[in-house]
């Protein structure tokens, strides 16, 4: 369990130590096949390759700053608003599949009985990319967590049309392609939108913007 900042900071680094490798690695290949009639080919691969590192250090980041939450088992009436939203969310889908005409009780319970009590955020599956981290999903996944949006307003519109967009149509066997140059690009883009989703998780948990004022 992720109980400290510490703890949260050394994970979220650890995590990043095998992404940075690996697109440091692929760089150099793109580099080396300058030139080459494999270039093109190498570089599609690349653009699907660094959406992924994208999305799934966004999912990665996001669990373990939930897991960390989780641990402290605060009063739901301490918690941000948010957080209670999530722990909502999955009654919401249980009761969603019941066809009791009691199935609203648990929830009536919650407000009236529960709110004082410790918390049990779901921690594990709660943060869902839907494998297309476009700037909708990731707007909404910081609005869950209680993250600031302000860091990526400006990059919204990259997000979609420079790497989801193009990753999409790759991963869908068509004919996109990138120049070295605009590869090189999106890859320095890329790792900052990264640095800055990681800036955003570690800062609010530095902060305590999990818990109420």
């Amino acid at each position: 369990m992720i109980r400290t900042t510490s703890d949260l900071i050394d994970r979220i680094a650890q995590d990043l130590i095998w992404r940075r490798k690996e697109l440091t690695d692929l760089k150099a290949l793109i580099h080396e096949s300058e030139g080459e009639i494999r270039s093109r080919v190498v570089i599609r691969a690349a653009v699907a390759l660094l959406y992924a590192h994208w999305e799934g250090f966004v999912k990665k980041a996001s669990s373990y700053y939930l897991e960390f939450v989780a641990s402290h088992r605060l009063p739901y009436a301490q918690l941000a608003p948010n957080f209670v939203g999530i722990k909502l969310r999955t009654m919401f889908n249980t009761l969603g599949a019941s066809n009791k005409i009691s199935a609203g009780n648990e929830i009536a319970d919650f407000f009236c009985t529960n709110i004082n009590q410790q918390s049990n955020i779901p921690y594990k599956s709660a943060v869902d990319t839907k494998s297309n981290l476009s700037s909708t999903v990731l707007l909404d996944i910081l609005e869950a967590l209680g993250l600031d949006k302000a860091p990526f307003a400006t990059r919204l519109a990259f997000i979609d049309t420079n790497l989801v967009n193009p990753r999409n149509h790759i991963a869908h066997g068509e004919d996109v392609g990138l120049t070295m140059d605009e590869y090189l690009e999106l890859h320095t883009a890329v790792i900052a939108l990264i640095e800055t989703y990681r800036n955003e998780v570690e800062n609010s948990s530095v902060l305590r913007r999990y818990a109420r004022v």
